[in-house]
């Protein structure tokens, strides 16, 4: 039987920094692989490819709405086909799992119930928890339907604030247990294998085609300045979510990564076009933010 291990979190918290450790750590085992994405194309797909490991990619949408959950069923019905032993699933930051046991054994008779739910990871990230789950139902959600919740950005937090985010996600969710980390450094392993029990019975999902967020791919022909670019991404991260995504420069190509203000450009040992995800914490205005922005700093060489 196939072990189902999601991970859930909110954007920018570590998600894919985890995947990149289960997949390490786990390469003796036969794995299959779904990531999800808000945006229409799917920047985490490319940051954790490995070779003989069949990686499905899900974006524009959540995989528990019913926006693309036909596309999620229909992938978790090819993969369990497979002869994989594990399959890692991780869902977009603003994903509302509450559904996710209906939905596996919904397909039971499609799946010869070759199917079974692990657990589910929650990545909590320590700069931005304690503010952002009092907005957004989902991150709530995550924590009540999580086995495991990592405290992640333990290098950027003190005592206090971890011992909150702490008492918030028992409050929330009070039999799970609560492991600290610093860019998830934990001992994946032993997390997977000792996970507490979840009592939390499946729930409608808060994500719906209402409640979706607004995203845009911003595009570059040509190589830009780098410090045009952060400049440009510092411009418009106040009124998002998440950015991310692959960038041309005059000094190489880089990965961008940003939650609100917390911006970190690394370089990247690819070819990658310049396309860069944002999701709209203020709706269809980005569009505006950004042409002008655009405009302003970089002769209107951003585009959307």
């Amino acid at each position: 039987m196939i072990q189902i291990v999601l991970l859930s979190g909110f954007l920018g918290a570590g998600k894919t920094t985890l995947m990149q450790r289960l997949l390490d750590t786990y390469k003796d085992h036969k794995i299959g692989v779904i990531i999800n994405e808000f945006g229409e194309i799917n920047i985490d797909a490319k940051l954790v490819s490995r070779e003989g490991i069949d990686i499905a990619e899900l974006s524009n949408g959540s995989i528990f709405c019913a926006c693309i959950k036909d596309k999620f069923v229909d992938g978790l019905i090819a993969m369990s086909k497979t002869d994989i032993e594990y399959l890692f699933i991780e869902a977009s930051g603003l994903a509302d799992p509450s559904n996710m046991g209906d939905i596996v054994a919904g397909i039971r008779k499609e799946t010869d119930d070759n199917l079974m739910i692990r657990g589910a990871i929650c990545i909590a990230d320590g700069l931005s928890f304690l503010e952002l789950v009092e907005m957004l139902p989902a991150l709530e959600r995550q924590v009540k339907h999580a086995n495991a919740v990592i405290v992640n950005k333990m290098d950027l937090i003190d005592e206090e604030t971890f011992k909150e985010i702490s008492e918030k996600i028992a409050e929330i969710n009070p039999a799970v247990k609560i492991y600290a980390a610093t860019h998830c450094d934990v001992d994946i392993k032993s997390i997977v294998e000792h996970f507490s029990p979840n009592t939390a019975s499946s729930e409608e999902t808060t994500n719906t085609y209402e409640t979706r967020p607004t995203t845009f791919i911003v595009r570059c022909d040509e190589p830009i300045e780098k410090e045009k670019l952060i400049e440009f991404i510092r411009s418009i991260s106040d009124s998002s979510y998440r950015i991310k995504g692959f960038a041309r420069t005059d000094e190489g190509t880089v990965e961008v990564s940003g939650v609100v203000n917390n911006l970190i450009v690394t370089p990247w040992d690819g070819d990658e076009e310049t396309e860069i995800v944002v999701i709209s914490s203020v709706g269809i205005r980005m569009m505006s933010l950004i042409t002008e922005n655009s405009k302003r700093i970089a002769e209107g060489r951003f585009y959307v």
